[in-house]
């Protein structure tokens, strides 16, 4: 069974893909840049012989390593602002799978530069 090289149609099906899942990417990187960036971490800290728990949020800025104190009261959203910043990201990354595999059907050159 012989394959037809080029179907308009089907190839019209890939673009359309192609710029929904562009769309797609985009928008889940704007979302992505609207929650704090770093990773949540805890440390004990002994001092007149009584142990104090405290959580702090540990990101780059500008090269440095920086650390943000976050209260208890605080606690409970940024984990949750986390959490779904981790789940975008896990969307980014299929994403960006299914359009270089799109890229690849397309024959769509690659730009310099062109992370996404």
């Amino acid at each position: 069974m012989k394959v037809a090289e080029k179907d308009v149609v089907v190839q019209g099906m890939l673009e359309e893909e192609y710029q929904r899942c562009h769309e797609v990417l985009n928008s889940l990187l704007e979302k992505v840049a609207q929650y704090p960036k770093g990773s949540l971490n805890k440390r004990k800290k002994k001092y007149m012989g009584k142990e104090y728990l405290y959580h702090y949020i540990v990101s780059r800025e500008e090269g440095r390593v920086v650390n943000r104190h976050v209260s208890e009261e605080d606690l409970p959203e940024l984990r949750s602002q986390i959490e779904q910043r981790d789940k975008y990201n896990k969307e980014i990354k299929a994403y960006k799978k299914r359009m270089k595999y799109l890229e690849r059907l397309l024959k769509i050159p690659k730009l310099k530069g062109d992370r996404h």
